[in-house]
């Protein structure tokens, strides 16, 4: 498994924009990815074999859209809010 303090993600200029508007970091993506990639928790759009994950580090959730290229990453989009869920 990557780490990712090794991983290589692939983003578009306009994702960058994006993130950064957003508030969201390089190091957000790359730990969303890892955790999602680490544990299974991540849902499959099966019409494009994208992956969308999430991750709650504190009190903000990260969610990123991604796709597996070689041996790194492609984020289509990033997003993140402070709502928290409660399973019961």
């Amino acid at each position: 498994m990557t780490t990712h303090e090794q991983m290589s993600l692939s983003i578009s200029g306009e994702v960058e924009r994006h993130m950064e508007e957003r508030g969201i970091g390089r190091d957000d993506v790359e730990k969303t990815i890892d955790h999602a990639e680490a544990t299974g928790e991540k849902f499959v759009n099966p019409s494009n074999g994208r992956f969308l994950a999430s991750h709650r580090p504190d009190r903000v959730t990260y969610w990123v859209e991604y796709s597996k290229v070689g041996e790194g990453y492609r984020v289509h989009t990033a997003y993140s809010h402070r709502m928290e869920m409660k399973r019961r």
